[in-house]
C-alpha cells in the first residue's frame, strides 16, 4: 500500500550507476550536492523519500523526519507523482517541493515561540501596592517610627493609600504645607529683626558711612532710592537677608527705617555742624566728631566736610538764623566767593561793613585776610573758651537737629501766595516765596554740590580743547575746588594750627565698596 502512494523508479544504465554510487551500504540516497549549511536536512528529506516501505514506515514518519526549518507544502498525491535523484540532485514534482537554504534563514528566530503574557494582561499593576507588600512595609514603618519617635499611626495611613502615585500626591501635599509653615516663621523672624534695637544700630552704622562718604553724589536729591538699591546688591554690608527683598511688605518696611535713619542721620551732621561753627573747631577735629569711629577719615572726607560747614554757613546767612550763632561769627570774606549779591546786601545792612557787591576777591586774597583776622586769637589747644571769636552763648546751641530734614513738608515762608525765588538766592526777598526753607538745608547742600560740577565741568571742557582727558581733568577740577574750600577753612579754623601729618590707613573693603560704588548720575 504504501509503495502504491510513493512509488520510486530507478533509473538505468548511467543513472543506475550513479545512484548506486550515491547509495549506502543500507540502501539510503546520499546525494553529493546535498554538502553545505544545511546539507544535512536536504540529505534526510532525500533520504526520507527513496525509503523502502520497511526503512521509512509510514507518510506521518516522512513528515518527521523533515527539518523543522524547511517549509513544504503538501498536495494531493496520485501516482503521477515522482522524485529524481540525477548527479546527486533531488528533483521533486507534485507533492513535494524543496525551498533553498536561503528561505529559511528569514525567518524570525521567534517563529514557533510562545510568548509570554504582560502585567496588564493577567490583572497586576507594579505601581499599586499588593496586600503582602503593604503588610512588609507596615512592619518597617513601626520599626522605623519607634527609632526616630515618628507617629506609626501616620506612616501606616500613608501606606494605606496603596498606590506609588497616590503617595507621591501626599509628599507633595505635606511639602507645600512645610513651605508655607516655613515662610511664615521667616516672615516672623524678619520682622522681628527689623524691629530690633541691634539691628536698627548697624544699619544706622552703615547708612553713617555713606552719608559720609567723600564721593557722595548728594545727599537728599535720590538718595534714599538710590541707597536703597545699593543695599538689595550689597546685603552682606548691611546685615541685611536677601530674603526680606522677596516679600514687598517687608521690603517697605526696610524702606520706611531705612528713611528714617537717614533724616535722623542727616540732622545730627547738621548738628554737629553747628556746634563746630560755634566752638571754632578745626575741620580735622569736626570730622573726628561726624565719623565717630564709624570709618576711617582721610584727606578727601576733610574737603568734602568743609564743603559742608561752608554750606551751612551760607545756609544760616540766607535763613537770617542768628538766634545760636551771631552773624559776626559766621561770615568772613572767605565767603564771598560764594554769597549770592541779595546775601551780600543782607550782611553790609546787617553788620553795617563795606561789602563789594559785585567784584569778587581771589581765594589767596581771601586766605590772607583770614590769616590776618585769625593770627593770635587761638592758642595751641583746641579748647573753645580760647577763641576770642567764639560767642559766650555757644552752650546754647540747639543739638537736636532737624527731625523733620528730608521731609516734604512745604515752604514755611509764612505765606503760601507769592512766586519762589528760583533764580535769586533762593532765601526769598522782594516779594518772592523762599525756595530754601528751614527744613531744605540738605536740598541747597545739593545744589550747591551740583554747581561745584558744572563749574568743574566748564574747565574739563578748557581742557580738553587743549588735548587733554575730559574725565580726568573733571576730577581734577572737582577736587581742586574743595581744597580751595578746605584751604580757606582751614586759615579761618587753623585749631592747633598744625595740620596732623595723615598715616597710612587701611580702610575696610565694605568702606572702600561704599566710597567707590554709591554714585550715580545726576
Amino acid at each position: 500500500m504504501m509503495l502504491q502512494r510513493f512509488p520510486v523508479r530507478s533509473r538505468t544504465g548511467s543513472q543506475s550507476a550513479g545512484s548506486s554510487r550515491a547509495s549506502t551500504s543500507g540502501g539510503l540516497l546520499v546525494p553529493h550536492a546535498a554538502v553545505g549549511p544545511r546539507g544535512r536536512s536536504r540529505s534526510a528529506s532525500v533520504q526520507n523519500v527513496h525509503q523502502t516501505p520497511s526503512a521509512c514506515g509510514s507518510s506521518r514518519n516522512i513528515g518527521r523526519a523533515r527539518s523543522p526549518l524547511v517549509q513544504t507544502t503538501t498536495t494531493p498525491m496520485n501516482a503521477a507523482s515522482q522524485s529524481q535523484v540525477a548527479d546527486g540532485t533531488v528533483h521533486t514534482h507534485g507533492s513535494l517541493r524543496s525551498h533553498s537554504p536561503a528561505d529559511s534563514l528569514d525567518e524570525p528566530i521567534s517563529a514557533g515561540m510562545r510568548r509570554r503574557r504582560s502585567s496588564s494582561a493577567d490583572g497586576s499593576n507594579p505601581l499599586l501596592l499588593t496586600p503582602r507588600e503593604s503588610k512588609r512595609l507596615k512592619t518597617y514603618a513601626t520599626r522605623v517610627a519607634g527609632e526616630k519617635g515618628v507617629s506609626e499611626t501616620l506612616l501606616h495611613d500613608f501606606i494605606d493609600t496603596g498606590g506609588i502615585y497616590y503617595m507621591l500626591i501626599d509628599l507633595k501635599v505635606c511639602m507645600l504645607l512645610t513651605s508655607v509653615a516655613n515662610r511664615e516663621t521667616i516672615l516672623d523672624e524678619l520682622k522681628e529683626l527689623l524691629e530690633s534695637k541691634d539691628f536698627k544700630s548697624g544699619l544706622q552704622n552703615r547708612l553713617t558711612a555713606c552719608m559720609l562718604s567723600p564721593n557722595l553724589t548728594a545727599y537728599v536729591t535720590d538718595t534714599h532710592a538710590h541707597i536703597m538699591d545699593f543695599i538689595k546688591t550689597h546685603t552682606d554690608i548691611f546685615k541685611v537677608p536677601k530674603s526680606l527683598f522677596e516679600d514687598a511688605e517687608l521690603s517697605a518696611q526696610l524702606s520706611t527705617v531705612v528713611s528714617d535713619l537717614l533724616a535722623c542721620i542727616r540732622g545730627n551732621l547738621k548738628t554737629k555742624l553747628v556746634l563746630s561753627i560755634s566752638k571754632h573747631l578745626s575741620i580735622m577735629d569736626t570730622a573726628k566728631s561726624l565719623a565717630h569711629s564709624c570709618i576711617e577719615v582721610d584727606a578727601s572726607h576733610w574737603n568734602r566736610y568743609t564743603f559742608l560747614r561752608r554750606c551751612l554757613r551760607i545756609f544760616l546767612i540766607g535763613r537770617g538764623d542768628y538766634k545760636s550763632i551771631p552773624l559776626k561769627n559766621i561770615y568772613s570774606p572767605s565767603l564771598l566767593s560764594s554769597l549770592h549779591r541779595d546775601l551780600r546786601i543782607k550782611v553790609r545792612e546787617t553788620l553795617g561793613i563795606d561789602i563789594e557787591l559785585d567784584d569778587m576777591p581771589t581765594v589767596q586774597e581771601n586766605a590772607d585776610e583770614v590769616r590776618e583776622n585769625c593770627e593770635g586769637g587761638l592758642d595751641d589747644g583746641d579748647d573753645a573758651a580760647a577763641d576770642t571769636n567764639v560767642p559766650n552763648n555757644s552752650h546754647n546751641v540747639s543739638l537736636d537737629g532737624d527731625e523733620d530734614e528730608n521731609r516734604d513738608i512745604g515752604l514755611d515762608s509764612g505765606t503760601d501766595e507769592g512766586e519762589i525765588d528760583a533764580e535769586g538766592s533762593g532765601f526769598g526777598g522782594n516779594g518772592k516765596r523762599p525756595k530754601y526753607t528751614s527744613t531744605k538745608f540738605w536740598n541747597f547742600v545739593d545744589d550747591s554740590l551740583e554747581a561745584v560740577r558744572n563749574m568743574a565741568r566748564e574747565e574739563a571742557k578748557v581742557e580738553v580743547d587743549t588735548g587733554g582727558d575730559y574725565d580726568t581733568a573733571y576730577e581734577n577740577a572737582t577736587r581742586n575746588i574743595l581744597v580751595e574750600y578746605f584751604q580757606q577753612d582751614l586759615a579761618e579754623y587753623p585749631g592747633r594750627r598744625t595740620v596732623p601729618k595723615l598715616l597710612s590707613t587701611y580702610n575696610p573693603q565694605w568702606q572702600t565698596t561704599i566710597q567707590t560704588k554709591l554714585l550715580w548720575m545726576t
